[in-house]
């Protein structure tokens, strides 16, 4: 069973997002996986898996492509597209932004997990149609996530179905040779359409909960996007700019890791998310704090304890990787990283309690964001590793040591 489900249920640390995308071993109701090709090979024994050659052109054709899958996905297609288009007239009305269209897909996506957690259910089935709009949808989330990525960096990318096809075919998204079972050109384009202009179909009324969960979802998913850029741009300056040339790994375990690293992360600088693109929908106050802390301009006196931690630190001897550069310039890059990431987990935080608040969940837990929401700092363990110590629950260098304290001879 899902463990961020069972977590929940048993008010251990958990949180929508976390849920959303650990569904791999849950059936729908007619008896096919959830997450179909991400499914657990035991919860995919026995289930009819109908394999075809791709019909479609591009670089999927000729690729074995799950038949079965598309059958389903046709069975309960208008019903989906039914809600789609409902959302879009509900939630953008005459114009829609690429926000209101990033909430449309999370709206389809979230369905099975919201599903479950009101209904306090670890086990389903999932009803199919919910199950559909998911498969749908997850495709599509992909492209959008790829998109509000370029929009933080400052990109212009007009609101139109010629744009999100464009998109679709740099990326091989829905089209490419793992995404066989996305349907028919002409299903991708309607599906497209139904998103973006919300097309006259059957009328549909949608809870007003189900808009502002979707919103507060797509909050948290552009809020990561912000994040993941911001910690590259730290991870980059580790890895290949000036700091680099300071760093002394205590053994050849990190000296190795050191060098792989520098294979691994580009060299070219990634270029900064630009601020004033942060969520529209977000209060002043939120925007104002991250915008200063993704811009590394918080007020010095907040980062005032971690610039005096981070100072101490470095000056003892002793971390798994010892810096031997000047200390002040340094001390303060670690501080206004943990700052940044104090603000953001605080902000996705506030979120969460919304969306519990809203899937109807009033147990009191901890919360541990999906991946999705909040991608894995990459910048942190390396900073823990020089500063010697990890970051802790607070969001503060109080945490235990970080890696090896005896330095090779």
């Amino acid at each position: 069973m899902s463990k961020s489900l069972l977590d929940a249920l048993a008010s251990e640390a958990w949180s929508v997002s976390a849920v959303m995308f650990d569904l791999n071993d849950m059936l729908d109701d007619e008896g096919r996986p959830v997450s179909e090709r991400r499914a657990d090979a035991v919860v995919r024994a026995g289930v009819e898996m109908e394999m075809r050659q791709c019909p479609y052109a591009g670089i999927r054709h000729g690729k074995w492509m799950n038949a079965s899958a598309l059958m389903q996905l046709s069975r309960h297609y208008d019903a989906v597209m039914d809600e789609m288009a409902a959302f879009r007239r509900q939630a953008a009305g005459v114009t829609a932004s690429w926000d209101d269209l990033l909430a449309g897909v999370l709206d389809q996506l979230a369905r099975p997990a919201i599903h479950l957690l009101q209904r306090r259910d670890a086990r389903g089935p999932v009803p199919a149609r919910i199950a559909v709009g998911h498969k749908l949808a997850a495709g599509f989330f992909g492209v959008m996530r790829d998109l509000h990525e370029r929009l933080a960096l400052g990109a212009d990318l007009p609101v139109s179905v010629a744009t999100f096809l464009d998109l679709v075919e740099q990326t091989t998204a829905l089209v490419g040779p793992a995404e066989v079972c996305a349907g028919s050109p002409q299903m991708i384009r309607n599906t497209c359409s139904t998103l973006i202009e919300g097309a006259d179909r059957a009328a549909v009324s949608l809870e007003a909960t189900r808009l502002e969960l979707a919103r507060c979802l797509g909050l948290q998913v552009q809020i990561g996007i912000f994040w993941r850029l911001y910690d590259r741009r730290h991870l980059w300056g580790l890895i290949h700019g000036e700091t680099r040339q300071w760093l002394r790994p205590s053994n050849m375990f990190l000296v190795r890791k050191l060098e792989r690293a520098v294979d691994e992360v580009p060299a070219l600088a990634p270029p900064p998310a630009a601020a004033a693109r942060l969520p529209a929908a977000l209060d002043a106050a939120s925007r104002q704090r991250l915008a200063g802390a993704l811009g590394d301009a918080a007020d010095p006196l907040t980062l005032a304890d971690d610039l005096r931690i981070a100072e101490q630190l470095l000056a003892q001897p002793g971390s798994a990787i010892a810096y031997a550069g000047p200390a002040a310039p340094f001390a303060l890059t670690v501080a206004r990283y943990l700052n940044c990431h104090r603000i953001v987990t605080d902000e996705l935080w506030r979120l969460e309690h919304r969306l519990r608040a809203l899937v109807g969940w009033t147990a009191p837990a901890p919360i541990r964001l999906g991946g999705t929401v909040f991608p894995l700092p990459q910048a942190l363990p390396w900073y823990e590793l020089v500063v010697g110590r990890r970051i802790g629950e607070s969001g503060y260098l109080t945490g235990s040591s970080a890696g090896m304290r005896t330095r090779a001879a």
